[in-house]
């Protein structure tokens, strides 16, 4: 489903014919500054030279306004979800997809989307500093890192996108950043920049704050966004990842840093034919079960399906299922 409609798309090209009198005129030869005020395909603004044309921000996305079930699928435990065809643009299904809510560690795809864009070299050494692993809250999930250990940023990233390491937020932070509050300022940035504006963020981990919150749709809109980037795919990819760096005394250190999906560990099964490329869980107890999740049917066609606010993750993945069980109908 489709919902740029023909009465908003009328509107928006009354609004800009009423806003060029108002100047005195317009150039359709010039291209716009701000791609945001040409969001709607077939508007026909063209952009300098003869065969130029403005890149419409929503060209490329699904574009969902309201609740959709063009499949038949159980969402019932949680807050809102979706399930988006990204070849054909198709809104299969979505449920509350602009209610802002906790995201707990799906946070992490920001975080990893502002290090890939803003990171000079992922292979820059980084020093774990006391502040950024030290935790208020007990029990988070972390890849354990000590003061002093001295890592890549390509490690690091690892450790945020499987284990889903807190501590491997922070440290991420204070290297691209300079601090973990310039670094949160850049997400917020980012996130006005790729259009998702019902989100704020007050820390690159995704620990509870209730002024950290997001969208399933925001959240859609951060990951395609991150997948244009080759190592965010291939680091969702990987079951575990084994890293070698060294600690503050000079000794080597090996840790192996699991993935907490449960599809990616094969711990959940997917329908013949689909594959479950690559995710980014959360939980906390506020946000409950989250999951941002990438498929691929057997005709090669991509889907991005989103739980937000489950009541548990056996029920999390119960539901994400039932998304899948309509690929093959």
């Amino acid at each position: 489903m489709r919902c740029i409609n023909k009465i908003a798309r009328r509107s928006l090209i009354s609004i800009s014919l009423c806003f060029c009198v108002f100047l005195g005129g317009c150039s359709w030869g010039a291209a716009l500054e701000d791609p945001f005020t040409a969001d709607h395909p077939e508007l026909g603004v063209l952009g300098q030279g003869e065969d130029a044309s403005i890149p419409y921000f929503a060209e490329d996305l699904c574009v969902a306004n309201e609740d959709v079930a063009a499949i038949e699928a159980d969402t019932s435990e949680a807050l809102a979800a979706c399930f988006f065809n990204l070849d054909s643009k198709e809104i299969l299904y979505a449920k509350n997809v602009h209610q802002r809510l906790y995201p707990a560690s799906t946070t992490k795809i920001m975080t990893a989307l502002v290090a890939l864009e803003q990171a000079e070299d992922l292979e820059a050494q980084t020093t774990v500093s006391k502040e950024a692993i030290t935790f208020t809250e007990s029990g988070v999930s972390k890849a354990d890192l000590k003061e002093g250990d001295v890592l890549t940023i390509h490690q690091l990233l690892y450790a945020l996108l499987t284990v889903s390491a807190n501590d491997a937020a922070n440290v991420i932070a204070e290297q691209v950043g300079g601090s973990m509050e310039a670094f949160v300022e850049l997400m917020n940035v980012q996130a006005q920049k790729i259009g998702a504006t019902n989100s704020h963020f007050v820390n690159p981990n995704g620990l509870h704050n209730e002024e950290h919150y997001t969208t399933v749709y925001d959240l859609y809109l951060m990951f395609q966004e991150a997948m244009k980037h080759e190592e965010f795919i291939e680091i969702l990819k990987a079951t575990s990842y084994e890293a070698s760096y060294v600690a503050a005394d000079g000794t080597p250190v090996t840790k192996t840093w699991p993935s907490s999906n449960l599809f990616t560990k094969g711990d959940v099964t997917v329908p013949e034919g689909v594959t479950a490329v690559g995710g980014k869980t959360g939980t906390t107890s506020a946000a409950k079960s989250c999951l941002v999740q990438l498929f691929e049917d057997a005709e090669g066609n991509s889907y991005v399906a989103i739980i937000l606010g489950c009541e548990g993750r056996t029920q999390l993945y119960e539901e994400m299922q039932s998304f899948l069980s309509t690929l093959n109908n």
